[in-house]
């Protein structure tokens, strides 16, 4: 019994740790901290972006080449954030841990400083998955009523 219970604790707290948005949650969130239109970038290629980064799990965290991938923007700790990896340069000026928030606060404020700094290009599932096609589909239903 004392097994079955562990288990059902470690399941729910695996749950708990990887939070997947919906696609209209990361809309309405992305809209409101000022990415539509954001350096000429229409809303859906940021949410086209984010899908094929994280598939909208706010609490991701992949290895990378050099350091580690964090959150929906899957941003990367050597140039962007403060994970401990040798040579980081936090860019951002951020902890790494601060881009696993649910309300992406965080994470969309340093998204702006690398678009802004090398555009949506510097992510390269945008430019094969996102860029020169139809971004209205990333959008579509979401609309505020």
């Amino acid at each position: 019994m004392k097994v079955a219970i562990a288990v059902l604790c470690l399941m729910w707290l695996c749950s708990c740790e990887s939070r997947r948005l919906g696609r209209c949650d990361v809309v309405r969130i992305f809209k409101n901290e000022g990415l539509d239109g954001f350096e000429g970038f229409s809303l859906g290629n940021y949410v086209c972006m984010a899908y094929w980064e994280s598939k909208f799990k706010t609490h991701r965290v992949r290895s990378a080449d050099v350091g580690k991938d964090y959150g929906i923007f899957q941003i990367n700790s050597f140039k962007w954030c403060e994970d401990g990896t040798p040579g980081g340069k936090n860019q951002c000026k951020v902890p790494c841990s601060d881009l696993l928030q649910d309300d992406l606060k965080a994470s969309v404020k340093c998204a702006k400083l690398i678009v802004k700094t090398e555009g949506l290009k510097s992510w390269d599932t945008w430019d094969s998955y996102c860029k020169g096609r139809k971004m209205s589909r990333w959008v579509k239903g979401c609309e505020e009523h």
